[in-house]
C-alpha cells in the first residue's frame, strides 16, 4: 500500500475509532500497547501521528497523538505538551478509551542518527502522560516512548523526507 494511503486509512481508523461508543466496565485490561503509526501533518515544533497497537492484555487498539516540542536539533529538544488518544477494544469486544497530556517538559527527543549523506533519520522521542483517563478512571499517568524515522531522498542534490513512521510503546497506570 503506498505510504499517503497507509496513512490516511490509519488517521480514518484512529477517527473512527475515538467515535466509539463508550463501554460500561473497568478500564483497558492492557496496561502496555506496542504501537506503530504514521506521521500525518508536522511543523517545526509539533508533530502529529497516529497508528494501531496491541496491548499486553490482548486488547487491539487505534490511537492518535500530537506532541509539542522544542525545534528538532535544539539541546536538549524538551516534549512541552501536547495529547495522545486511544480507542481499545479488548477480546471480549468491550471497547474502552485512553485519553491523556504531555507533561511540559516530562520528555525529550534525542537524536539516534543524523542520517548523513541524506539516509534516514531516527529520534527517540519519549514523553510522560499526566492527567490519563478512560471511561471509568482519572487521575492517571503513563509513558510514551517511540523511535521516529524520517525516510529520506535525495533528489537533484536536495534531500526530502517522503515518510515518517513511529514505533515503540506506551505505558499506561489507570
Amino acid at each position: 500500500m503506498k505510504p499517503l494511503v497507509r496513512s490516511s486509512v490509519t488517521l480514518f481508523l484512529a477517527i473512527a475509532a475515538l467515535a466509539l461508543p463508550a463501554g460500561a466496565s473497568a478500564a483497558p485490561a492492557s496496561t502496555i500497547f506496542g504501537i506503530s503509526g504514521n506521521e500525518y501533518a508536522f511543523t517545526s515544533t509539533v508533530g502529529s501521528f497516529a497508528g494501531t497497537g496491541s496491548g499486553n492484555a490482548g486488547d487491539r487498539a487505534v490511537w492518535n497523538t500530537s506532541v509539542q516540542h522544542d525545534p528538532l536539533g535544539s539541546v536538549p529538544t524538551y516534549v512541552n505538551g501536547g495529547s495522545f488518544q486511544m480507542a481499545t477494544v479488548s477480546p471480549t469486544a468491550h471497547t474502552d478509551s485512553v485519553t491523556g497530556t504531555f507533561v511540559n517538559h516530562g520528555g525529550t527527543i534525542t537524536t539516534i542518527s543524523t542520517g548523513p549523506k541524506c539516509t534516514n533519520q531516527r529520534f527517540q522521542v519519549t514523553g510522560t502522560l499526566q492527567d490519563v483517563s478512560t471511561n471509568s478512571s482519572s487521575g492517571g499517568s503513563g509513558v510514551f516512548s517511540v523511535v521516529l524515522t524520517h525516510y529520506r531522498i535525495s533528489l537533484f542534490g536536495q534531500c526530502f523526507i517522503y515518510n515518517a513512521r513511529v514505533a515503540g510503546t506506551v505505558s499506561f497506570t489507570y
